[in-house]
């Protein structure tokens, strides 16, 4: 309120300031500004930066922004951290802009004028899915990716082949693994049990029944269970194997722009510096691209092809009829990514 010598009474200290010492909100409610400060300050820390409310009693209309940067403008890390809470909260409404993941962290932001299943390049030189904020993964879908992520790095594929070639021992639970042979194994801690259904027996034995034990599991249910576990890890291993290779090439040829760059500096040196040498660059550029699309397109058969994540969308023939053409096209780009590394000015 405004008393009548021309000052205001604050409504949270109850003490006379001049109008020069004091704020008001949007809202209309005024307060000094010793006040404001320290009700901004507190908010600001507890992380309430983003919806910093107005002091009087059941207003709850949240502060200006122009009242915090004129009140705090004497604290500025409480300033900035709050003027990066706003810069969070804008980029989480907006779906067109993004954080770049960059480690460590350059402070950039993308926008995006289409779509969000984009590959942009910030400016440290650093490439992402603006979707997931992952490294680009063309032509695999997020959920592609994740799933290709968690096999490659996690353990799901040792559990896999943990579950179907092996046994734990009912004695020390440790795995054991069959290669041949009868229904009767012995663990390392020399307990024998039978293969088929893991329950402790003693060692005597003949090829097809183990004496005073009997089981009701199938033999051909374990081998069938067993044969189609070794067939899918020999399927991912093929798909593994070459999604490595690419990526262990695309990692060498990294370097490929230094050595390029200090060849047109070279040639630029001799007196060359008319010469637009900007195609060798877009063209190491593309080629980069080519093989990291190139590596990439062996996660997307995996999942694409024979996997369960697409089986009822498409029957047997039309499956092998896409994959026919996905290798050939996959062919293709190779060939080109190995051609352009043979005519390639920087090897």
């Amino acid at each position: 309120m405004q008393a009548a010598t021309g000052s205001i009474s604050c409504g949270v200290c109850l003490c006379e300031y001049p109008q020069a010492q004091c704020s008001s909100n949007g809202c209309g409610h005024t307060f000094c500004n010793n006040c404001w400060r320290s009700h901004l300050s507190v908010q600001i820390q507890d992380g309430m930066a983003r919806h910093v409310s107005c002091m009087a009693f059941k207003c709850g209309v949240v502060c200006d922004e122009e009242l915090v940067l004129q009140v705090m403008q004497g604290d500025q890390p409480l300033l900035a951290k709050y003027k990066q809470s706003h810069l969070e909260s804008y980029m989480e409404d907006n779906q067109k802009v993004a954080f770049c993941p960059s480690v460590p962290w350059c402070g950039r932001a993308i926008e995006v004028d289409s779509d969000p299943y984009v590959e942009p390049e910030c400016s440290c030189g650093v490439a992402f899915c603006f979707k997931c904020s992952k490294d680009p993964h063309s032509p695999c879908t997020c959920a592609m990716w994740a799933m290709w992520d968690e096999k490659i790095n996690g353990d799901s594929e040792t559990r896999n082949w943990l579950a179907a070639n092996t046994k734990p021992c009912p004695k020390c639970s440790k795995p054991v693994e069959k290669t041949g042979g009868c229904n009767l194994v012995v663990c390392q801690c020399r307990q024998p049990f039978c293969w088929l259904c893991g329950c402790a027996t003693g060692m005597r034995h003949t090829w097809s029944q183990i004496d005073n034990h009997s089981c009701g599991r199938y033999k051909d249910e374990a081998d069938a269970r067993i044969n189609n576990a070794t067939r899918q890890h020999k399927r991912y291993m093929h798909y593994f194997e070459r999604y490595k290779q690419h990526l262990d090439s695309l990692t060498k040829e990294k370097n490929n722009r230094s050595k390029l760059a200090a060849r047109i500096a070279a040639a630029e040196h001799d007196g060359t510096e008319s010469c637009d040498f900007g195609w060798l660059v877009k063209a190491l550029d593309q080629l980069h691209m080519a093989r990291r699309v190139l590596s990439n397109s062996y996660a997307f058969a995996y999942f694409f092809f024979g996997g369960q994540l697409y089986a009822d969308e498409f029957d047997e023939d039309q499956n092998k009829i896409n994959q026919n053409l996905f290798e050939d096209s996959q062919e293709m780009l190779a060939a080109e990514v190995r051609a352009g590394l043979i005519h390639a000015p920087w090897g």
